[in-house]
């Protein structure tokens, strides 16, 4: 009896065993995924693709507000092709801090929706690059209606 209680014993511990070693491996391969550039290239593109197919449905937009950071104007009238040629040319984030906050200081365009608090905000530095966030886009209808925009409050 005491060695079927002990073999019994042994059998739980090695079970144990098992799975606390399985346990790990999980968590460090759920890991090596998570930190690895594919993922995060994949969940910016998925990201990215959410905002586009947002921004696009211009029906659903109530205003845009311009931020030229010498005033802000709202606008309300919005050309339904603003965001057609909305596209990504880079998915990599920024990811020198210094690079991040100069351009979260420049021009900015955000975009308000009617039946959400959600917002979609877009970066454009002096030298027109476009940002999503932290990512590069193109968007040269958007480029040239902020210009027109701009050029109207002179």
């Amino acid at each position: 009896m005491v060695k079927k209680i002990t073999r019994i014993a042994e059998w739980v511990i090695i079970g144990l065993f098992i799975s606390i070693v399985a346990s790990i491996a999980s968590i460090m391969i759920y890991h090596s995924i998570v930190n690895s550039d594919w993922y995060s290239e994949r969940q910016t593109k998925k990201s990215f693709s959410q905002v586009v197919k947002k921004v696009n449905e211009a029906d659903n937009i109530q205003y845009i507000k311009v931020d030229d950071n010498t005033e802000e104007r709202f606008v309300y009238d919005i050309p339904e092709e603003l965001f057609d040629d909305l596209s990504a040319i880079s998915y990599v984030p920024v990811e020198n801090v210094e690079e991040w906050i100069e351009i979260w200081s420049q021009n900015c365009i955000t975009v308000f929706y009617k039946d959400e608090e959600a917002t979609t905000s877009f970066f454009i530095t002096d030298d027109n690059e476009l940002y999503w966030v932290d990512i590069k886009i193109e968007c040269p209808s958007l480029l040239s209606w902020f210009n027109d925009v701009r050029n109207e409050g002179d």
